[in-house]
Formats: C-alpha cells, sequence, structure tokens
C-alpha cells in the first residue's frame, strides 16, 4: 500500500487577513459533549449517551517572534487586545482547507529555550461557530 501522508511543509495560516509566518508546529482539538441519559425507567439501569453540541475547539501553535511593525506579533498582538473576532484559514500542503471564526485566547511573550536559540511565541486560538472544511479537489 502507497502512504497518503503529507508532509507538514507549505502549510499556510491566515488570521484576520495576515499570514502567520514562520510556524514550527501547530495542533489542535475538536470536542463534541457527550450527554449522559438516565431515568428512572430505564431498566437495565445503565446510563446511555447521545451527542450534544460539537465545539470547533481550538489550535495551537509555536512560531518564529517577528517583532516589525508589519510582523507576527504585531498582527497578533493588535487582533489579542483589540478581543477581534476574525476568519482563521488553515490551509494544507494538498490544498485541503478548515475555515472557523476564531478569538485570540492566548499569546505569549516573547521567549527562548536555548541561549542560541530563537526567540519564539506560543498562540492560541479559540474557534467560535462551525468549522468549514473544503476537501482536496478530486
Amino acid at each position: 500500500m502507497t502512504t497518503k501522508a503529507i508532509t507538514a511543509m507549505g502549510t499556510v495560516l491566515v488570521f484576520n487577513s495576515n499570514t502567520i509566518g514562520e510556524i514550527q508546529n501547530m495542533a489542535g482539538t475538536r470536542t463534541r459533549r457527550i450527554v449522559d441519559i438516565l431515568s428512572v425507567d430505564s431498566t437495565d439501569q445503565a446510563v446511555e449517551k447521545i451527542a450534544g453540541a460539537m465545539n470547533e475547539g481550538e489550535v495551537t501553535f509555536h512560531c518564529i517572534y517577528d517583532g516589525t511593525d508589519q510582523g507576527t506579533y504585531n498582527d497578533l498582538n493588535t487582533d489579542f487586545q483589540a478581543k477581534a473576532k476574525a476568519t482563521c484559514l488553515i490551509t494544507l500542503p494538498d490544498t485541503s482547507s478548515f475555515s472557523v471564526d476564531g478569538i485570540i485566547s492566548s499569546l505569549s511573550l516573547p521567549s527562548f529555550s536555548e541561549a542560541d536559540g530563537e526567540y519564539s511565541i506560543d498562540v492560541t486560538i479559540a474557534f467560535s461557530g462551525k468549522a468549514a472544511y473544503t476537501d482536496i479537489a478530486a
């Protein structure tokens, strides 16, 4: 069997029309609330489960710090300070994409892990509403 794996190189994240550069890693999660159902007339006395509301979740990414006037940190900090809800678009190298409104819920200060390492930042965008996923063209 031939793998369908793709490399992360070429992934693009755009938030509030600003392309976020030099992302080194990214992770996200989506969840669905599970509702426990139990009533006094449940004959087998076992809790049943039903699917509740979906939470599109959040994405957290780590990228190289750019503090210039038009740099990544300036753009993200402006949106963070403004409490801006904006479109977050993640496009994978195979052209599939994930688009949803989001709010920056966490923005680290520039930091480094080694004396000769680069300054970097960690950012979390909390998603709001339903996401639109676009699969690759056949």
